[in-house]
């Protein structure tokens, strides 16, 4: 992906509020956040919240076809792949290309080393297909539960700590041998296929499932942060590029000789309208 493409996704994430006068106004981005906030946190099922957002959007599949719901789904199955193909590049700079080594595939081999390079790849690949493995054992024990009332709070709490703490564990021990680029490519492969994963159970019509729901909002919300953040940090630590853009957005308007007001009331050339003069009719001589 070229940088030509990075930048149109930026305009098109950040253009709403560039091209704003109010955009990067401090007070203004603070009433847009606590909107945001309002809008994900509220749980009715109207139009002004992200649960009714979300039926809204996914509606759609309960009237669709079995042939149509898997064509989406082999479209979405493209998220997977750049999992995997990130995975196994990531395996081959980390055991091969780093190491200097090459892919060797001799079984037959009764020397140790040269036996335990040649079972490297069918590790990589054995441990692709545990991490597939996991998200199907995750799908497994989410179907057990309809609610999250139906699980004692208690031994939720057990196990989100100790999920939580195997976590860190794996991360603490993953910076002896990784780089940050490495982890943050680790990182992209577990969202993508999280991800992945999210869009099979809305092809599967589990989307009102509370798992599914929670992993949706927490991509959404992520979203939200990569768009409000860096809007907020510019507006409270340079709060004179809100003057800057203002004085942009605006001079035009002050060149021409409008005023605001009728900028913003959608007024800045009033139509006059041209009233046909009608012909007059000859009296006709008697």
């Amino acid at each position: 992906m070229s940088f030509s493409l990075w930048i149109i996704a930026g305009t098109w994430l950040w253009a709403p509020f560039f091209f704003n006068p109010s955009g990067l106004d401090w007070d203004k981005c603070i009433d847009d956040y606590n909107d945001w906030q309002n809008w994900l946190t509220t749980k009715n099922d109207s139009s002004e919240s992200w649960f009714g957002w979300w039926s809204n959007e996914l509606e759609y599949l309960e009237h669709s076809s079995v042939s149509a719901r898997a064509v989406q789904f082999l479209r979405k199955c493209r998220f997977l792949c750049v999992a995997i193909g990130i995975y196994l590049q990531l395996m081959y700079r980390l055991f091969y290309k780093d190491q200097n080594k090459l892919i060797v595939f001799d079984l037959s081999s009764k020397t140790p080393g040269v036996f335990l390079e040649s079972l490297k790849p069918f590790i990589i690949v054995a441990a692709l297909l545990v991490l597939m493995l996991l998200l199907v054992c995750c799908g497994y024990c989410a179907s057990r539960f309809s609610k999250r009332s139906q699980m004692k709070q208690k031994k939720l709490r057990k196990i989100k700590f100790n999920i939580s703490f195997c976590i860190l564990v794996v991360v603490l021990f993953s910076f002896l041998y990784l780089t940050i680029m490495q982890l943050f490519e680790v990182f992209l492969i577990i969202v993508l296929s999280v991800y992945w994963f999210v869009q099979f159970a809305i092809v599967r019509l589990k989307s009102n499932h509370v798992v599914i729901l929670a992993m949706a909002k927490s991509f959404d919300r992520a979203v939200g942060w990569i768009v409000f953040g860096p809007i907020l940090f510019i507006a409270m630590f340079m709060p004179f590029i809100s003057s800057f853009q203002q004085r942009v957005m605006f001079n035009s308007a002050f060149t021409s000789g409008l005023e605001v007001s009728k900028l913003f009331s959608h007024d800045v050339a009033p139509s006059h309208s041209i009233k046909a003069k009608r012909p007059k009719k000859k009296k006709r001589d008697e």
